[in-house]
């Protein structure tokens, strides 16, 4: 075999690797409630678990479940609050509903103020993006009709991105009324 042709095989170990959700040391290592207790904080779902123990196999390394159900369980202690909730949805973030009843009443309404937030910064970003590519056109705009053109579209869009701005400052000041 060639080295040319073994290179699909050597990339496809490299990501399985990458894509591992522990090293050969962390295995090795079975602090499984600290590991538990990471995963909370980071709001995964019991099914990292199960991550970890495939992870885990090829070094003969079984984890301990747990443990890492009490370490998780005390992280999500620290990811389930609302200013937490808040954070994780101003990034973008899934939930993926990880929190017991009694916290999610006040994670949830949290989580969407801050996702609400999320969109519309994506919607300035878009809208702002969209206004540098109409700059463009219009610098590069060869006859009047076309500059007239793209300079409508310019205004249209830079009316669009005030009001999206507007927006997302009416979204954040929103954030505010978020009880901690």
């Amino acid at each position: 075999m060639s080295a040319f042709s073994a290179l699909p095989a050597v990339m496809c170990l490299l990501c399985l690797g990458a894509c591992a959700s522990l090293s050969e040391s962390e295995c090795q290592r079975g602090d499984w409630e600290q590991i538990g207790f990471r995963d909370g904080q980071n709001g995964r779902p019991m099914a990292r678990f199960d991550e970890h123990r495939e992870a885990c196999t090829p070094y003969g390394v079984a984890p301990a479940e747990l443990p890492y159900r009490a370490g998780r369980d005390r992280g999500l202690n620290f990811y389930c609050t609302p200013a937490n909730a808040l954070a994780v949805g101003r990034r973008g973030e899934n939930y993926a509903g990880v929190c017991p009843v009694w916290a999610e009443r006040s994670f949830l309404p949290a989580y969407e103020v801050g996702r609400d937030i999320y969109v519309a910064r994506q919607r300035v970003e878009r809208l702002e993006q969209d206004r540098r590519m109409i700059e463009m056109r219009l610098a590069a705009a060869r006859t009047r009709d076309e500059a007239r053109y793209w300079s409508g579209q310019m205004a249209r869009t830079e009316i669009e991105r005030d009001f999206a701005r507007m927006d997302m400052l009416l979204r954040e000041s929103r954030a505010g009324s978020v009880r901690y």
